[in-house]
């Protein structure tokens, strides 16, 4: 039941004994009371209100907050508005970089819910701050990062490498390796390119594509052909010095001998 006590005073005291102070009335919770202002509804701290929608006004007695229930608890003419600010993310991070907060509304199952918030998430190179943490793109490194070489989304060829910011075509590192070390789809002498003139192992060198003895005289298949000294014949051919068998120096003949 509602009860509030009427400015008809002088109406209600026709109502009781001679001397009376004043008059409450009680009406039953499910009737509302017309007004046209807060006076009309006999203080207690009702105010008159419209129902939503500009609907007819009528007095409404205020609770401290709107709650979820489907009814203008605040009296100010809306029904679940909770006109209250809200954020799940993480301590620290509202307001930093690009999180915010959003607005609390009211479920159709009576639950509230978070709207509009922006919540930290995985950075992205792209002059922003998502994980809210005060720095823009820090988990790049512009100087090393072929995807973002120099810049973000700079992006450098299969075949090249970021260094110092710059895209810069990649070069075979070891030309003995056996590796395709810069995938251009040439291996050590192969890569010419890089390895023309370099060295492939001990008395190796690298040229026009191939490995090459450059020592006639040690005994070795300095280039893994399968053919040392003078019989490797297009390393070593017929003139080159090379080591007799008793150890003198010599030079290799037709025969692929050294005499």
């Amino acid at each position: 039941m509602k009860t509030f006590e009427s400015r008809l005073r002088v109406w209600c005291g026709l109502l009781l004994v001679a001397g009376a102070v004043g008059c409450t009335v009680s009406f039953p919770d499910d009737v509302p009371y017309t007004c046209t202002e807060t006076a009309d509804c006999g203080g207690d701290g009702y105010v008159c209100t419209s129902l939503p929608d500009d609907g007819p006004r009528y007095c409404c007695l205020p609770d401290p907050a709107e709650v979820c229930n489907g009814l203008d608890d605040d009296c100010d003419g809306l029904v679940d508005n909770l006109e209250t600010a809200c954020y799940t993310g993480p301590e620290g991070t509202l307001d930093v970089g690009l999180c915010h907060a959003g607005e609390s509304i009211c479920t159709r199952e009576g639950s509230i819910a978070c709207v509009g918030q922006v919540l930290p998430r995985l950075e992205t190179c792209d002059g922003l701050d998502e994980d809210c943490d005060g720095a823009v793109d820090e988990d790049f490194d512009l100087k090393t990062d072929p995807g973002h070489c120099g810049a973000c989304n700079n992006d450098c060829s299969f075949l090249q490498d970021c260094v110092n910011g710059e895209c810069v075509r990649r070069q075979e590192l070891d030309c003995a390796n056996g590796q395709d070390d810069d995938g251009d789809g040439f291996t050590d002498c192969q890569d010419r390119a890089d390895c023309d003139d370099q060295s492939c192992g001990p008395q190796c060198v690298c040229r026009e594509g191939s490995k090459t003895e450059i020592s006639c005289a040690n005994g070795e298949d300095d280039d893994g052909d399968g053919l040392a000294d003078c019989q490797d014949r297009a390393d070593c051919p017929v003139t080159t010095v090379c080591t007799r068998a008793d150890g003198s120096a010599g030079t290799c003949q037709i025969n692929a001998l050294c005499g």
